[in-house]
């Protein structure tokens, strides 16, 4: 008879810093900041980047609930082993491509991939900070500390990745899959002892159509969802033209790098403020400062954009970083433990198509003039946040 094992406190905590490393790690690509130049020297426009993109979103959109129901009911340590794996295996493929379909069949790979992985450690994490403060409040220390962390290695990342790309960009993108493969052999080494998912139903769809129809019936949780799409989406679209805004005022491409290095020091500020600020703040005002910093910001560089405001871009990575330390945690705290992984695959996909609608609209208002991108986000994303943000006042209000 198999004997079942329980982790105790200490190797909880070992396990909890084992899943933190492995989500910085893999949080970010060493390449992104030369992506854009390597796309253009392969012979593609921003709206085919946009449709590249597009297309990897949509893989892992359709795949994102199953394979989360995957890692909730089998094992969420053996999917993010085989999620990491396979975004190496995509970036080594993607360091060779010569053509537009080489790129989108990269992209469809690294869906995939992401499907398997994405919301799993955010699950593993809850699970053993859990374990230690039932409470909640470690798993939100813990998550705003991997947050702040994913910005430290960004930037350490963006200074090895400029002198490299500046040789070969070929070369940085598959040097790229480095911290993939050591993602891989990080969470072999976690012990899961996690909840799993009971199927209740024959067929797993149904099982999934149950977890989906009980997420969408509850308006807290609904509403929570909503907000993280918007606050995640409204700075990802125009990262594409970030490397091309900066081109257009005047700076240097050796230099561009420094760019996405000042945008990850001020996501890091964002990651950090929120992990001092954001629990002493309702729901409302999270979700609705951000917004306000980037009306005002992304206002002054649509109407004028030069050498110096260009660098209010900023204030995207200082909303990223707030954003992406806030937004999950307010989900996770409405979601059962068994369901973790799926339920944060349901939110991913409502984000990931509202990435597809709005990043082929603002990369293709920047093949008619780049700064259109910052005006076409606003446009879209505001209005989307206007209600949501009333939403939770008012629900603040009613409490």
């Amino acid at each position: 008879m198999q004997k079942k094992y329980r982790i105790g406190a200490k190797s909880a905590r070992v396990n909890r810093v084992l899943v933190i490393i492995e989500m910085v790690i893999t949080a970010s690509i060493m390449s992104m900041a030369i992506m854009t130049p390597f796309f253009n020297s392969i012979g593609l426009n921003q709206q085919q980047i946009a449709l590249s993109q597009m297309v990897c979103t949509a893989v892992a959109m359709v795949l994102n609930i199953p394979m989360g129901w995957v890692a909730d009911r089998f094992s969420r340590k053996w999917a993010n082993i085989i999620g990491d794996l396979l975004c190496a295996t995509s970036l080594l493929i993607y360091s060779q491509v010569t053509t537009f379909g080489g790129v989108v069949a990269c992209e469809a790979l690294f869906g995939l991939a992401c499907a398997l992985s994405q919301g799993v450690d955010g699950s593993l994490l809850k699970h053993f900070s859990d374990k230690d403060d039932p409470s909640g409040k470690l798993f939100k220390r813990s998550f705003s500390v991997s947050r702040a962390l994913i910005e430290v290695w960004e930037i350490l990342l963006l200074l090895i990745a400029g002198p490299i790309g500046a040789i070969s960009f070929r070369l940085c993108i598959a040097l790229s899959a480095i911290t993939y493969i050591a993602g891989a052999i990080l969470s072999f080494c976690i012990r899961d002892d996690s909840p799993k998912l009971v199927q209740t139903h024959k067929n797993p769809l149904h099982d999934m159509g149950s977890v989906a129809k009980r997420c969408m019936k509850n308006p807290a949780l609904r509403l929570r969802i909503a907000a993280f799409a918007v606050s995640r989406e409204v700075t990802h679209g125009i990262i594409w033209v970030f490397t091309p805004l900066m081109i257009l005022v005047g700076v240097p491409l050796s230099i561009v790098t420094f760019g996405w290095i000042l945008s990850s020091i001020m996501a890091f500020i964002g990651a950090k403020l929120a992990e001092k600020y954001a629990a002493r703040l309702s729901e409302f005002k999270v979700f609705a400062i951000p917004f306000i910093i980037l009306l005002v910001a992304g206002s002054i560089m649509f109407f004028n954009l030069n050498i110096v405001t260009i660098w209010l871009y900023g204030f995207f990575g200082l909303v990223r970083g707030w954003s992406g330390s806030t937004m999950m945690p307010m989900i996770k705290e409405h979601a059962k433990a068994s369901e973790q992984a799926t339920i944060e695959s349901i939110a991913r996909v409502i984000s990931q198509l509202l990435y597809i609608v709005t990043t082929f609209f603002i990369n293709s208002a920047a093949d008619i003039e780049k700064h259109y991108s910052i005006g076409v986000t606003l446009l879209i994303f505001i209005p989307m946040a206007i209600p949501i943000a009333l939403k939770l006042k008012r629900e603040a209000k009613g409490s």
